[in-house]
């Protein structure tokens, strides 16, 4: 007979042949490890203060950028002026002794097309920006001043201590921010995890500025040390280049030898676990964590026994704990993973979305989690399971996709903090100490006896307050029967999950015919349109497939697209189990509705995408149609728009906006009352309806020849033809007439909230690029006017807001101290001042370059390369000259007409606009224009400009 080998086997040798390659990649200049796909040049170095700094040259890149990460978070904050450290993160944009302007720095990157931003952590404070490849090293030198000499002006501290305030304020009704509130509350008091991180004036004791400022520079002195300080900047400039734009300028940066400061307090006090915590939400959702402390599991970075763990915990396959919760109608989501990291310790969690049925079977719920941990622990640590992990990480590293500059850079500064310089870049994936004890004895910290649970559902059982966040919580006694009760778990299909039958072997690339770059259509007979563009530009055994069921049936209006959003939950529902293996072997799909028809996706390595394919379109076209399904997505569904109006303010009037000036796309209340109306038998009918009229479009972008191209083509149509189509979809977006049109947002918020929409007088792509350059110049302004100096809140946002050929600005504000008259006012006031202040022909010339540069701009990774392609292809542009069509227009544009079409845009009397806004705690307040009363009747009286 022929000899088999077992998967343990074949991912144990795949497991030593993946580690041998990566391992034969060092790169022999830095000796950092890195991808097989990276052309990039990398070098590390520290400097004389300690200061840790990577470096990567990347020539042909047309954007740079820094992340600079210093090793102190909210966990450092003094007892008695807890927030500190987030606040000390705000006052550093407002000015140094070399640019000693609030706001310069903000202008600069804005005036060179970039962004910036920074976090605060409970150990880590990260700052970044990227920008115009060529004006980085201004950025540079306006960045490291923020270590060197920061002003820390006297005159900033009150306004930037309300910005604090307004920040903290905006989120006081996010459930995350409250649930993190109450689960602080059950913290050892002493431990520093649980001080509140964000700040307020109470916290920060705003009414002393004296005080506040000189502990502000004592924190600055003590903490912001070279020493703790790890460096990232990339550039298209050489590596020795880009090493004299960071020494003379970071050197400076002062270095106090800070002490390794590992916590050794422990999370909970003696006799505190068990503990149950219930939590009654904003939102009406329901979710149930276990969260065990464990030991810090840093040390262990080569074998990531928390990673192991949770993958397992965190299966969705068949005979997974998620997929017996869904089989008892019990849950809707489940993860698992590190919850906490801090030096010297851990936690891990289980988090799980319940149904109303799981809410109440919760100590079953937690019964069969414990069951899956003892599982893991008596049949989960197998060498063969462990390779299969590390087999997949390698994978990933070898041909990663690179994420956003953005990503990227806040990425490695972060990984300088954890990983000797060698694995700056594989740290992350590596996986190659596998510790079979280790694991046990993380799994042995994941009893019922060391588990902290919180419920969070409408209606638990409370008798205590949070006060910063204002929430309700209670404790649930948790006794010998109830601990008796949780090893009881219920009779459940539960396994371990099989080897993987997604996993790539065929990394072969393929090579692209002729000259193009772009997607070329080819000849498909089964499809109506198939294109290809086999791409020169990322190297990567992977590509990304797009199909479009075009048909104007499925989302012709509110009843017609509830239907289908609901037949796409079945399908989604059904495919989990078989969707999630790929998703692990780097393989993901997508599947969407909108006007145009149904969107189906998939990305990863282009091996098996084909079978993915095969899989979403036969349950697409024959899904299981169950009742208990149905009812429990259906449920979901309408809990989700009923929490979309308990978002944030500004959240909700960037989500209405579109809805009133897109014809086709339907507005909040009626999804929610078509989809409430709903029958399964309906949504069925309907989903055999649209599948009797649209048609295909295909594009293949990646690692994909031409026979491939067509096999898919023809195994999509194979597995579900086309039914040809009646009618194309159409897009319509509103055409203003002139003046100003309020539509209210009932907002469950204290703060108001105003978002100005302003529309060109006509649609084309000159008036695209022309407001595109005055949104470029009036952000970083408007910010600083609106945030900086009158300080009305902490969201103050301005910028361009284009709809296909229709330009458009917006301007959004959410305020805790003004009400949205003012901030009306306020708005129309920053207009006025700016159009009678005018604009210099040379700040034209110069954002116009800047703009120019940003369309020039060329993907940063296959997934965007793809993404702008199909779009261009989906909104007609078959030459895939969206952008080039945009530039084109932009150097036909001189400064005298540009400033004619912004004054026939902006002018009080001829301008066009549409606000929505929320009134909060001020409910009587008017605001100047037309209210709309009827958004739906508003909505189907607009004239639209009409798009396919």
């Amino acid at each position: 007979m022929p000899v088999r080998f077992s998967p343990r086997f074949f991912l144990t040798f795949g497991l030593c042949f993946f580690l041998a390659a990566c391992a034969a990649l060092r790169n022999e200049t830095t000796g950092i490890e890195l991808p097989d796909t990276e052309q990039r040049a990398y070098r590390y170095l520290v400097l004389d203060n300690g200061l840790k700094v990577l470096l990567v040259s990347d020539p042909g890149a047309d954007k740079a950028g820094a992340s600079l990460d210093v090793n102190v978070g909210s966990r450092h904050d003094p007892e008695d002026y807890q927030g500190l450290a987030h606040f000390l993160e705000h006052m550093l944009f407002l000015g140094t002794e070399g640019y000693p302007k609030a706001g310069e720095y903000q202008a600069f990157i804005s005036a060179n097309g970039g962004a910036h931003n920074a976090f605060t952590s409970v150990e880590n404070t990260n700052y970044f920006f990227d920008i115009r490849a060529d004006a980085l090293e201004g950025a540079l030198d306006r960045f490291a001043q923020f270590f060197v000499s920061p002003l820390f002006n006297a005159a900033y501290v009150q306004r930037e201590v309300n910005a604090v305030n307004s920040e903290y304020r905006a989120r006081l009704r996010n459930d995350q921010r409250r649930e993190l509130a109450v689960f602080k509350a059950q913290l050892n008091p002493g431990h520093p995890f649980s001080k509140f991180s964000v700040g307020n004036l109470d916290t920060l004791h705003a009414n002393r500025e004296e005080a506040l400022r000189e502990q502000l520079l004592a924190f600055y002195e003590r903490y912001y040390s070279a020493d703790i300080m790890a460096l990232t900047v990339v550039g298209n400039a050489s590596l020795d280049e880009l090493e004299a734009m960071v020494r003379p300028r970071f050197s400076p940066v002062a270095s106090h030898a800070v002490p390794d400061d590992r916590v050794t307090q422990p999370l909970f006090a003696p006799g505190a676990l068990p503990r149950w915590v219930n939590i009654e939400p904003v939102q009406n959702q329901r979710s149930l964590s276990l969260q065990f402390p464990v030991p810090d599991a840093q040390p262990h970075w080569r074998g990531k026994p928390l990673s192991y763990i949770g993958n397992l915990l965190g299966h969705e396959g068949e005979g997974s704990l998620l997929s017996a919760l869904k089989e008892k109608g019990w849950a809707e989501g489940l993860s698992a993973g590190q919850s906490l990291s801090l030096k010297g310790q851990a936690m891990f969690g289980v988090n799980i979305r319940l149904t109303e049925d799981g809410l109440a079977n919760r100590d079953a719920v937690v019964a069969l989690v414990f069951r899956y941990i003892e599982l893991i622990r008596k049949e989960g640590i197998e060498p063969w399971r462990y390779a299969e992990q590390a087999q997949l990480a390698a994978q990933q590293f070898r041909f990663r996709n690179r994420p956003s500059l953005t990503q990227e850079l806040i990425q490695l500064s972060s990984s300088l903090q954890k990983y000797p310089a060698a694995e700056v870049v594989r740290g992350d994936y590596l996986m190659n100490d596998y510790q079979p004890d280790t694991l046990g004895d993380y799994l042995d910290a994941m009893r019922p006896e060391q588990a902290i649970i919180t419920l969070t559902a409408p209606g638990v059982e409370t008798a205590q307050w949070e006060p910063l966040y204002d929430v309700p919580w209670g404790l649930r006694t948790v006794d010998k029967t109830v601990l008796a009760a949780w090893q009881q778990a219920p009779e459940a299909d539960l396994s371990l999950p099989a080897a993987n039958p997604f996993i790539a072997d065929n990394f072969s690339l393929k090579v692209a015919q002729g000259e193009a770059t772009i997607p070329q259509a080819l000849p498909a007979d089964s499809v109506s349109e198939l294109w290809l563009n086999t791409n020169r530009q990322f190297v990567l055994p992977k590509g990304r497939s797009m199909v479009l069921m075009e048909s104007a049936l499925a989302g012709e209006d509110a009843a017609s697209l509830a239907k289908t959003k609901m037949w796409l939950s079945m399908v989604r529902d059904q495919l989990n189990e078989v969707a999630y293996p790929a998703q692990l072997a780097g393989l993901d799909y997508g599947l969407s509705a909108n006007w145009r028809g149904i969107e189906i996706s998939l990305g990863g390595f282009s091996q098996k995408q084909a079978e993915l394919l095969a899989a979403v379109l036969t349950v697409l076209k024959a899904p299981e149609w169950d009742e208990a399904r149905f009812d429990r997505l259906k449920r979901k569904r309408m809990r989700g728009y009923e929490n979309s109006r308990r978002q944030s303010p500004y959240q909700q009037l960037l989500a209405d906006l579109p809805r009133m000036l897109q014809s086709e796309r339907p507005l909040l209340d009626d999804m929610a009352a078509a989809t409430a109306s709903l029958s399964m038998a309906e949504v069925a009918l309907h989903a055999e309806k649209v599948l009797k009229d649209f048609r295909y479009r295909l594009m293949l972008e990646g690692n994909f020849d031409r026979d491939e191209a067509l096999a898919m083509a023809a195994l999509t149509a194979e597995v579900l033809p086309e039914a040809g189509q009646s009618q194309p979809p159409e897009q319509g977006v509103a055409n203003l007439s002139s003046g100003q049109r309020l539509i209210p947002v009932a907002a469950e918020h204290s703060d108001s909230a105003l978002l100005a929409y302003v529309q060109a007088p006509r649609d084309g792509k000159d008036y695209r690029v022309a407001l595109g350059l005055a949104g470029q110049m009036m952000s970083a302004d408007f910010y600083y006017q609106l945030r900086t100096q009158k300080q009305l809140g902490y969201v103050v946002n301005a910028g361009v807001y284009p709809m296909r050929a229709v330009g458009g600005l917006f301007f959004m504000v959410q305020s805790p101290v003004a009400d949205a008259a003012a901030l009306q006012a306020e708005v129309n006031s920053y207009l006025e001042r700016w159009l009678a202040g005018g604009v210099t022909e040379a700040d034209f010339e110069s954002h116009r370059d800047t703009l120019i540069a940003k369309l020039q701009q060329q993907p940063e990774n296959l997934w965007e390369a793809a993404g702008r392609h199909w779009q261009d292809l989906l909104e007609g542009y078959t030459a895939f000259d969206s952008r080039e069509q945009l530039l084109a227009a932009l150097r036909d544009l001189s400064f005298d007409q540009w400033w004619q079409m912004i004054q026939a845009t902006l002018e009080p009397e001829q301008r066009r606009g549409l606000t929505v806004y929320s009134l909060g705690q001020w409910p009587d307040v008017s605001l100047v224009g037309e209210p709309v009363k009827d958004a739906a009747a508003y909505k189907a009286e607009s004239q639209y400009y009409l798009f396919r």
